[in-house]
């Protein structure tokens, strides 16, 4: 009876997929617009990769993973979360208020923060192993900085469905920062030079967005800006913040608490060998993500106001992505070690070693973002955000216990057969609350006739 819920779920799926369905109302363009525009930016970070890693060292990209860790973990939540929900407003001044409320909570908060950041700068170099990190940690801030402005521009370039402009400005973000980062490796700049490198490039995308943003839609941006359309944008959205971005802020925490814990417990070498192995599993997930997230947000969002299949769209694409990651997960469990060292040099086989583990955890993340998304269509925000909290405890007892009591391979085998179970969760979790969704709103349909009637 245990396997009932799974596999119902599984037969469902299959009962759903059909590829023409994918053709309609140009959602399957969009995506394979996206997807060949930001594949060439994936590729160039491939390309990049075996180059970079002989420029660089294990200790190099421990201290790399750890600054993007801390950066991550302040920048996951300086929109509150307002990006989100910008495909959600119905008007385009709605939707431009939640632009400006964005924008200035990026602000605001990497303001805030920045100064708290640099007053207390000594108490945070030494919690880490990392004696030369402190010439770099004052950036932390202009890191998240960026993110949220980024954030927001491809959020708005989504709503707008400008997806070719947002995928060419990520191709011109890419060769940036992985030009600035094989640059600095030659010059010996160490794990600063990565550091340096990623900066630029976030920077170079954040302006080219932002000349776009407001050249093609300045007239828009400028109506929404009033104090009054930005406050209502706010208080109708305001489960983004209080539920959204918490939510967001712990997964960020989740996600880079392990290069952190290991650096603590194993050394930088081992932190820089798992930020690598992640770096490189990320690649080819990031190059159908980064382009399905934003199609597939501003779909969703359409078709549930439209009142449309939901159920069907959250199957489809689930299953899809599941179809797509299960076979090269499959091979890269048995081949990655081999593949690491033959792509990348011998010092990085045991990052193959990790890799074919992290998979176990990948693969399911991998296919759980329709779950996210349908999840924050309908109005799960504080489900998410206890999903998230039970999920970042769970991660941290377990790098923990496996840092004190284990070695470096056993603790990253626990850390992802306890992500893979709660994504699983989350998927059949958001699975069912769909379909009460959608014979809740059936029944509503079908009363409406005899509503009218009787009046």
């Amino acid at each position: 009876m245990a396997w009932a819920p799974a596999s119902s779920f599984t037969r469902e799926l299959l009962g759903v997929m059909g590829p023409s369905r994918y053709l309609r109302r140009g959602f399957f363009q969009n995506v394979v617009v996206i997807m060949a525009s930001s594949g060439v930016a994936q590729i160039i970070t491939v390309g990049f990769s075996p180059l970079l890693s002989r420029l660089y060292g294990p200790d190099d990209f421990g201290f790399y993973g750890t600054f993007v860790s801390i950066a991550g973990v302040l920048g996951a939540a300086v929109t509150l979360q307002f990006s989100d929900a910008l495909m959600l407003p119905h008007t385009e001044e709605k939707a431009a208020g939640l632009f400006w409320a964005a924008l200035v909570s990026t602000v605001a908060i990497t303001a805030l923060a920045g100064v708290l950041w640099l007053l207390f700068l000594p108490g945070w170099s030494g919690l880490l192993k990392f004696s030369s990190m402190r010439e770099w940690l004052w950036v932390v801030p202009f890191a998240a900085l960026l993110a949220g402005v980024n954030q927001t521009l491809i959020a708005w370039c989504a709503r707008r469905k400008a997806f070719r402009r947002a995928a060419t400005i990520l191709v011109g973000r890419s060769i940036t920062a992985n030009s600035g980062q094989a640059a600095a490796g030659v010059a010996s700049w160490g794990g600063g030079g990565l550091i340096a490198g990623s900066l630029v490039g976030d920077a170079i995308a954040a302006l080219g967005l932002f000349f776009w943003v407001v050249r093609e839609d300045c007239g828009t941006l400028r109506a929404g800006a009033r104090r009054a359309c930005v406050v209502d944008a706010v208080r109708e959205h305001k489960d983004f913040a209080l539920y959204s971005a918490p939510q967001n802020l712990l997964n960020a925490i989740s996600q880079g608490a392990p290069v952190v814990m290991l650096v603590h417990y194993f050394g930088p070498a081992i932190g820089g060998i798992y930020a690598f192995a992640i770096r490189v599993l990320q690649f080819p997930m990031n190059f159908v993500l980064s382009s399905l997230n934003q199609v597939l947000f501003q779909k969703l969002s359409e078709v549930r106001n439209q009142g449309g299949d939901l159920v069907g769209h959250f199957a489809r694409t689930t299953c899809a992505l599941l179809s797509i990651s299960l076979v090269p997960a499959v091979a890269g469990f048995f081949f990655a070690p081999q593949l690491f060292g033959l792509a990348f040099g011998a010092k990085w086989v045991l990052a193959g070693k990790y890799a074919r583990w992290l998979l176990v955890w990948l693969v399911p993340g991998f296919c759980n973002l329709p779950a996210a998304l349908a999840g924050r269509i309908l109005g799960q925000q504080r489900n998410l955000l206890l999903f998230d909290l039970g999920l970042l405890w769970s991660r941290i007892a377990v790098l923990v216990i496996g840092g004190i009591f284990g070695t470096a391979l056993q603790t990253i085998v626990m850390f992802s057969i306890t992500g893979a179970v709660f994504n699983v969760i989350l998927i059949l979790f958001i699975w069912n609350r769909l379909k009460q969704d959608y014979v809740s709103d059936v029944a509503f349909r079908n009363r409406r006739p005899a509503a009218g009637a009787a009046n």
